[in-house]
């Protein structure tokens, strides 16, 4: 699914004008399975991810033959007006985001399942 092209919204364009060019360090409460944490995050300035936030490594992937060896990030979006709300979180800046649960580690495509386990 292609994302559709981020428009500043009044948020980023604060966020901006901050002189470092660092990555805003965040916390995103995003319940799975009836599990709710809270989950670090970076909101990205600049870059390839210029406008969107990507969490800690604390979700477990799965593919059709088997689980990321890993534990993975997960994206977020800003949502649009079509957006199903089950997807949409809040960061601790109270800015709305979309969970996505399509991740890539090495050459191969994983879905988001759960937390990983601790």
């Amino acid at each position: 699914m292609t994302q559709p092209p981020h428009i500043l919204d009044e948020q980023d364009k604060h966020l901006s004008a901050h002189t470092e060019a660092g990555p805003v360090h965040r916390t995103v409460a995003v319940e799975l399975d009836g599990i709710l944490r809270r989950v670090p995050a970076e909101y990205h300035r600049t870059g390839i991810l210029a406008g969107r936030m990507l969490t800690a490594r604390v979700f477990h992937a799965m593919f059709s033959h088997g689980e990321c060896p890993v534990p993975v990030a997960m994206p977020l979006h800003r949502p649009t007006e079509r957006t199903d709300p089950r997807l949409i979180v809040v960061d601790d800046q109270a800015s709305r985001w979309v969970m996505g649960f399509k991740v890539q580690h090495g050459q191969r495509a994983y879905r988001i399942t759960d937390f990983y386990p601790l």
